[in-house]
């Protein structure tokens, strides 16, 4: 996992023995990511951390690298820190979301949500048209209890010819 500076995320990610590589910036920790999903030709997906929250500057930063990974069609999962909701008479927050609409796997509103979320990501890198995903995670999601909620991984469909003929 490649991250720059900080995420909720990667406290979890560090408990559970991943390693994390600390980039200089934002961009560099997406290319990170790309880079291993170009290098395992899409077999293994590369992932990344990156801030979003109330200043979304993270997502901005990371943003020609995440458009370089949709005009390549490289499989690539960018974790950002979701806002919550907005007040609606502030303009002084910009919505990640919005900014990269057509990449958006997703904001995980509770935490019994994350496999299903996680399960959609996977299968959207998977099948298809690859493409960057993105989920963003609130820093106040709550706790996660793995045994009532497991994940179970996905198997990815590609559209192709008949391999007999």
């Amino acid at each position: 996992m490649s991250c720059y500076p900080t995420s909720p995320v990667n406290n979890a990610l560090g408990e559970e023995g991943v390693p994390i590589l600390m980039m200089g910036e934002e961009r560099f920790a997406v290319a990170v990511a790309d880079a291993f999903s170009r290098v395992t030709s899409g077999k293994q997906i590369g992932a990344c951390t990156v801030m979003a929250g109330l200043n979304a500057a993270g997502i901005q930063m990371a943003y020609g690298a995440v458009a370089q990974a949709w005009e390549d069609s490289s499989p690539l999962l960018v974790i950002a820190e979701g806002s919550g909701p907005r007040p609606r008479a502030t303009r002084t927050t910009t919505s990640a979301r919005l900014q990269v609409r057509h990449q958006v796997g997703g904001e995980i509103g509770r935490a019994e949500l994350v496999p299903d979320y996680l399960r959609r990501a996977f299968t959207q890198l998977r099948s298809g048209r690859p493409g960057p995903v993105l989920l963003l995670i609130p820093r106040d999601l709550g706790e996660y209890d793995e045994a009532e909620h497991p994940y179970t991984t996905v198997k990815g469909w590609r559209t192709g010819p008949d391999p007999t003929t």
